[in-house]
């Protein structure tokens, strides 16, 4: 029995030796691969022809899924098989040469199937135009020799040993289109009363601040009080707010009516004396008479202290806390936080008056010592 025996039915395949089998689908795989590669031939004439004057379809896709009944995927593939395959037009009408002609000669023999076909011309569709056609010829012709003895793997692999010979620069990285720079930031009132704040950064201004933020959220050495107990979170909340703190005190801030920029903060005569109460912060809202008081000490604040029927006793000025010079003075005489055991550096210090300025206490250096945010915090809270 052979594979041209019409006659054969499945049912009588069990009477067949093994090996005649396996002969036997090779003999019909190989007719349907010449067949595959005799329908590329007629899709490469169709198209040579002008496939709407041919058959009225309107592309070789829709010709294939009407015609067939084969899936969009599959269509397209026959399609982009047979233009490699043979030879076609530019736009010009000017014939063009088959990428591999070589593999179609191996195609209609049948001793290449679809699969082989497509690793081989995606390997000759990436050698650049810069390549001899000789060295070209030659390429191709490897693959279909090793294609007609081993699979895809094989074909793919020995591929891209030529890419790398014939291109060893490989191919000319595309440049990227630059994508544009989205910076957001939001502030947060909680339902609970906190506050907080959310944000995308470029990659730039997050490395920057994150660089920023690492030394001031290491772990506070051990000391008597045992180790630091802070989450890395609450580090950094605390680095960001010395971060903070650090920056407002630069003089190259944007100012505001030739000033640099300020906070106001309103609260009582009484308030202010005694820490007890509550006073309003510009742009946040409520905070204790205390913090108000902490606030004057280092930071650009501008009090506007009010008598018992809400008029304006005074409206203070940002030059109570330490000036330039001043903090300059007492780096030199504290090094750092004044308080047992820390080892703050200066520029994360705020100049705090021993004697409060509410308390008429005078901005000099004998009244002033240096104080990190946490031992500053402390100190108004034990008072």
């Amino acid at each position: 029995m052979t594979s041209t025996d019409a006659s054969a039915t499945p049912t009588e395949w069990w009477r067949v030796d093994g090996p005649v089998l396996v002969t036997e689908y090779i003999n019909l795989e190989e007719n349907r691969r010449r067949t595959e590669a005799e329908q590329g031939r007629i899709l490469a004439e169709i198209k040579r022809r002008g496939v709407r004057d041919t058959t009225g379809y309107g592309t070789l896709p829709a010709l294939i899924r009407e015609t067939v009944h084969a899936s969009t995927t599959d269509a397209l593939a026959r399609v982009k098989r047979s233009d490699a395959l043979h030879p076609g037009c530019d736009l010009t009408g000017t014939p063009t040469p088959p990428l591999a002609p070589a593999t179609a000669d191996a195609a209609r023999e049948g001793v290449i199937g679809n699969a082989q076909i497509d690793a081989i011309t995606s390997i000759l569709g990436k050698i650049p135009a810069t390549v001899s056609d000789h060295d070209r010829e030659q390429a191709e012709k490897i693959l279909v020799g090793l294609a007609r003895s081993a699979g895809v793997r094989e074909i793919l692999k020995a591929g891209r040993q030529l890419l790398d010979r014939l291109d060893p620069d490989g191919p000319e990285p595309k440049p990227k289109d630059p994508k544009p720079v989205r910076r957001e930031l939001a502030f947060v009132n909680h339902r609970d009363g906190s506050l907080g704040i959310t944000g995308t950064l470029d990659d730039e201004t997050f490395a920057r601040l994150k660089a920023a933020l690492e030394p001031m959220a290491k772990p506070k050495p051990a000391n008597e009080e045992g180790r630091d107990q802070r989450s890395q979170w609450e580090r950094y909340g605390d680095a960001f707010s010395e971060f903070v703190r650090i920056g407002m005190g630069n003089p190259d801030l944007p100012n505001q009516a030739g000033d640099t920029t300020h906070i106001v903060v309103t609260l009582s005569y009484d308030q202010l004396l005694t820490g007890l109460g509550r006073a309003c912060l510009d742009l946040v809202g409520d905070i204790t008479a205390t913090q108000a008081r902490m606030l004057a000490c280092e930071a650009k604040i501008i009090p506007v202290v009010l008598g018992g029927h809400g008029e304006p006793l005074d409206v203070g000025r940002s030059r109570r806390s330490a000036t330039p010079a001043q903090r300059c003075a007492l780096a030199i005489r504290d090094g750092g936080c004044a308080f047992p055991g820390c080892d703050a550096p200066p520029q994360r210090c705020i100049g705090h008056h021993i004697v409060l300025w509410a308390h008429h206490g005078e901005t000099r250096i004998s009244n002033l010592v240096f104080l990190c945010a946490a031992h500053h915090n402390l100190m108004h809270y034990s008072e």
